[in-house]
C-alpha cells in the first residue's frame, strides 16, 4: 500500500501525540485513531523517531514490487501440476501394452543384475542376453542394476573392481546396446539411491521412442493386449509387502489375494527364487507367482549372515500363449531360461 506525503506526516503526528498522551498505551491509542494494528503502529514508530517528526511530512517511501508471484497464481501452477501428475499417474494404472501378433510370445524376467558386482555371474548373464536374440522374446529388468553405492556405502566402491563410471557404462550396454529388445526396466531400492535412476532414465530417454521400455519406480502393472482380443495382465514389482520364513513367495501370494486380479505376479529383490501355479476358486482365475534369484552368485556379505547362494532362478522365463485353450496353459514359467527358450521355440513352430 503507497501513502502520500499528507498520510505519512498525519501518521507521524498521531504517534508522537499519542506517546505524549497515553504514555505505555500509546501503541493501542495511535492503532485506534488510525485503524491498523499495533503491531503497524511499533513499525511505523521504528521508521520514524521522535526527533524525525517534522521531517515525515517531507518524504514519500516507493511502493516496491512482489518479487513473487501472487499466491493466487502460485495455487493456480500448484493445481494445474496436480492434474498432470495424477493424469500420468492413472496412466500408469495397468497400462496396454500392444502385442502384434497372436503367436506365444515369451518374457526373460532379469532378477537384480547388479552389473558392477564382483559377485555378478556374467557368464550366465551375457547367457540369457544371447536368449533374448530369439524371435518372440522380450526382456524385462526386475530392478537394481548396479549397486549404485551411497552415503556411507560409498566405501564399498574401493571394495569391487568396478569404478562408479565403470558400473554406468556397464548399465548403459545392457540398456542399450545389449540387443535386447526391452519391455519394462523397474527402479529398485539400489537404483533408487542417489542419482541412480534419474541417471537410467536419462539413458532410456537416449534411445528410439519405439525401443524405449516403461522405466517404473518400484512397480508396474500392465496389459498384454493380443490382436485376438485376449489379454495376459503381469504385476511386476521389485519386491510385495509381506515376507514369511517359510514361504518365499509370501508377499506375491499376498498381492494376488488382495490385490487385482493378474495372471503373474513376480518379483526379485531377496536373492532367491520361487515359481508356484495355482487356482483360485474363489475369485475364478488362474495364477503364477514367481521371484527372481538374480545374478550376484559371490556374496560374502550374505554368506556371513548364513544366506547361502542358490545356483538356479537367477532370471524367470515366461510364456505366454493367447491361443492356449486352458487359463493353466495360457501362461507358463520356467526357472531354467534357456529351457523355457526352447519351449517357446517350439510353441511358435506349432503355431
Amino acid at each position: 500500500m503507497g501513502y502520500t506525503e499528507k498520510d505519512l506526516g498525519t501518521i507521524a503526528r498521531t504517534i508522537e501525540d499519542c506517546r505524549k498522551k497515553h504514555g505505555a498505551g500509546w501503541a493501542r491509542a495511535a492503532a485506534d485513531a488510525l485503524s491498523i494494528s499495533p503491531r503497524q503502529v511499533r513499525d511505523w514508530a521504528q521508521r520514524v523517531g521522535p526527533a524525525q517528526t517534522s521531517a515525515v511530512s517531507a518524504i514519500a517511501l516507493p511502493t516496491f514490487p512482489d518479487g513473487d508471484l501472487p499466491i493466487e497464481d502460485v495455487i493456480d501452477v500448484m493445481a494445474r501440476r496436480y492434474e498432470r501428475r495424477n493424469e500420468a499417474r492413472l496412466a500408469r494404472q495397468w497400462f496396454r501394452v500392444d502385442v502384434s501378433t497372436d503367436d506365444p510370445i515369451g518374457i526373460v524376467w532379469f532378477g537384480d543384475p547388479h552389473v558392477d558386482d564382483d559377485g555378478c555371474n556374467w557368464p550366465l548373464l551375457r547367457r540369457h542376453i544371447e536368449i533374448c536374440q530369439q524371435d518372440g522374446i522380450f526382456g524385462a529388468n526386475i530392478g537394481d542394476t548396479t549397486n549404485n553405492w551411497v552415503g556411507r556405502l560409498t566405501r564399498l566402491f574401493g571394495n569391487q573392481e568396478s569404478s562408479q563410471a565403470t558400473a554406468r557404462r556397464l548399465a548403459k550396454y545392457f540398456l542399450q546396446d545389449s540387443g535386447i529388445t526391452w519391455l519394462l526396466w523397474i527402479m529398485g531400492n539400489h537404483d533408487a539411491w542417489g542419482d541412480g535412476a534419474d541417471i537410467l532414465r536419462m539413458l532410456g530417454g537416449q534411445m528410439v521412442p519405439s525401443e524405449r521400455p516403461a522405466m517404473e519406480d518400484w512397480q508396474a502393472r500392465f496389459r498384454l493386449a493380443f490382436p485376438s482380443g485376449r489379454e495376459c495382465r503381469i504385476h511386476a514389482a521389485h519386491d510385495f509387502k509381506g515376507h514369511s520364513m517359510w514361504n518365499s513367495l509370501h508377499g506375491p501370494q499376498k498381492a494376488a489375494h488382495t490385490k487385482a486380479e493378474a495372471h503373474l505376479y513376480i518379483a526379485g529383490h531377496t536373492h532367491n527364487w520361487a515359481l508356484h501355479q495355482e487356482e483360485s476358486a474363489s475369485r475364478e482365475f488362474t495364477y503364477w507367482l514367481a521371484r527372481a534369484r538374480g545374478y550376484k552368485f559371490l556374496d560374502h556379505y550374505g554368506e556371513s549372515l548364513g544366506h547361502f547362494p542358490q545356483q538356479e532362478g537367477a532370471a524367470i522365463l515366461s510364456v505366454i500363449d493367447p491361443r492356449a485353450k486352458s487359463h493353466a496353459g495360457f501362461v507358463q514359467c520356467f526357472s531354467d531360461v534357456e529351457e523355457g527358450a526352447q519351449f517357446l521355440a517350439w510353441k511358435r513352430g506349432r503355431a
